[in-house]
């Protein structure tokens, strides 16, 4: 079991649900900024609007003329100005800048006449006369502009009298400094998250290696245990074998039930001996530091001396066992593959019916090297696939028929050296038509054949 790739695991759930919820946090909180910016400057709009509205609803309902862009009363015949005087009015309007400005601008038309400005000076850009017209016609109207340097929101909306529109009003603001406040905020948020996830990344490791700890300790426990029995247990088991073959051998004057059960005696003895060598395996591979050391090895040889190797066994079981071996090198440990071999071979051979075949296939796969060991036996079901490398599992009974399925830890250990030697162990199969286990490793670069 690795426990950095768990830790790092664990820390990563934990990350990415404080992450998750920190996203949630920040999203509604900058919602919320942003509608109250928002807010805030349509009420003070509206209400501009509103005593806009009410003064010019006032000043039509008594009849008062109306007055100049200064502020002063005026007749119907002082509508002309002077050329002068109109030039320094434009003039004072383009020089507006609203870049720091944040004051209301106030217009009002009445029908038939020209908008004006009450209050302070607006840039050129300014009236809306567009939105101003459809607040004549009745409309209330939202619009943005871009003037004097600065964005401006405004609001224009009809005046009514008796039912009868009277005029219109618009009410503007620039709003380029809300925005720029507004920014800085928001950046001050997300900094303020990055911060946070930072601290909550440190956290979680931190979590997650002192909740792995005990968890650690035990199981090196447990491992310590399983390679000191292991050890232990050995010697008694090799004499206990030993003394099982030697009466297997010498049973020629032994009852026909005495003899079978002398042989099944060999035969247990064997494979508890076997298991007691998985287990050994399983606690040098749990070992942190169990690095297996890689040189080039002809798989493709290496097949076939294991094929020939295991032929009596395949011959005792009436199941034809071949290679088809390509001259192939991989980067790997000649032992610990054949180790892996011969754990996929003897599966293979335990789960094919008399008069099926298996066969070991060796060539290349783009940049590396590819093993197959392919058989016609009885196949796994879809349900078992995902769990066939799992230490001590086993698909049903079936599996272990005649008493030659092993403990369930061949494949595991097979698998996990395999994976040691940067390779990938997968597998296919079907009920009843058989199974196909392939092993990729990395190609040797510097072969004795490339040199």
């Amino acid at each position: 079991m690795q426990f950095t790739r768990i830790r790092r695991k664990l820390a990563a759930w934990t990350l990415l649900v404080f992450a998750l919820v920190l996203a949630a946090t920040l999203g509604v909180a900058v919602f919320a900024v942003v509608r109250e910016h928002d807010a805030a400057i349509e009420r003070e709009l509206r209400a501009g609007a509103d005593r806009a509205a009410a003064r010019l609803g006032a000043g039509s309902e008594r009849g008062e003329p109306a007055r100049r862009r200064d502020g002063r009363d005026r007749d119907d015949d002082e509508h002309e100005r002077d050329d002068e005087h109109e030039r320094d009015d434009e003039h004072e309007r383009d020089d507006v800048d609203l870049a720091h400005g944040a004051d209301l601008m106030v217009f009002d038309v009445e029908p038939g006449r020209a908008p004006r400005s009450l209050g302070r000076a607006a840039p050129r850009a300014l009236p809306d006369v567009g939105a101003l017209d459809a607040a004549l016609r009745g409309q209330e109207i939202w619009s943005d502009v871009r003037a004097g340097g600065a964005p401006v929101r405004l609001l224009s909306v009809p005046v009514r009298r008796e039912g009868h529109i009277v005029g219109a009003v618009q009410v503007g603001m620039a709003v380029g400094a809300d925005q720029a406040a507004l920014s800085e905020t928001l950046v001050a948020l997300v900094l303020t998250g990055v911060l946070g996830l930072a601290l909550a990344a440190g956290g979680s490791l931190f979590l997650a290696r002192r909740a792995m700890a005990p968890i650690r300790e035990a199981f090196q426990r447990q491992r310590q245990f399983i390679a000191d029995a292991s050890h232990e247990l050995r010697t008694p088991v090799a004499v206990l074998r030993a003394r099982a073959e030697l009466l297997d051998r010498e049973n020629d004057g032994l009852p026909a039930p005495a003899a079978l059960e002398v042989e099944r005696l060999a035969r247990d003895a064997g494979e508890l001996a076997a298991l007691l060598d998985e287990l050994l395996d399983l606690a040098r591979l749990d070992e942190r530091d169990a690095a297996i050391a890689v040189e080039p090895v002809a798989v493709g040889e290496l097949a076939s001396d294991l094929v020939v190797q295991l032929g009596p066994m395949a011959d005792e079981r009436g199941v034809t066992l071949r290679a088809e071996a390509a001259p192939v090198w991989a980067q790997a440990n000649l032992a610990r593959v054949r180790q892996a071999l011969r754990a996929f071979v003897d599966n293979a051979l335990k789960h094919t019916p008399r008069g099926g075949h298996v066969a070991v296939v060796v060539d290349r796969d783009g940049a590396r090297a590819r093993i197959r060991v392919v058989d016609d036996g009885e196949g796994i079901a879809p349900e078992h696939l995902p769990r066939v490398f799992d230490r001590f599992y086993r698909a049903d009974g079936a599996r272990a028929r005649d008493g030659r399925g092993g403990a369930g830890l061949g494949m595991a250990i097979a698998a996990q050296l395999v994976e040691r030697m940067k390779g990938h162990t997968s597998i296919e199969s079907a009920p009843g038509r058989g199974t196909t286990v392939t092993v990729h490793l990395p190609l040797a670069a510097d072969a004795p054949e490339l040199r």
